[in-house]
């Protein structure tokens, strides 16, 4: 549970996850980052330090969004993809995403 809020998970495995997704309708804040200049600097920057550089990014990225309540949905490239709000309801959800 490394990138997904324990909760989360312990609901995942419980079936209770799928039970409260299929019957609910809510408001969710959803936030997507971009590096700025990633294309460019992919073109002239060594593999080994590309993959260190993103790693270190995607780790401290994404330990704020779950510290913040949010759950990853998915990095594609060097965008990362994450929800608040969803699948539990997080009051303040907007505030966490920001604080991210």
């Amino acid at each position: 549970a490394k990138y997904v809020p324990r909760d989360v998970v312990k609901m995942m495995l419980s079936g209770v996850m799928s039970r409260a997704i299929a019957m609910s309708w809510r408001t969710v804040t959803v936030m997507f980052t971009d590096i700025v200049g990633f294309s460019g600097m992919s073109e002239i920057t060594p593999a080994v330090t590309l993959v260190r550089l993103t790693t270190d990014y995607f780790q401290i990225m994404c330990g704020e969004i779950v510290t913040t309540g949010g759950v990853l949905d998915k990095l594609i490239g060097d965008c990362i993809m994450a929800m608040w709000n969803v699948p539990r309801r997080l009051p303040g959800h907007q505030g966490g995403a920001c604080r991210s």
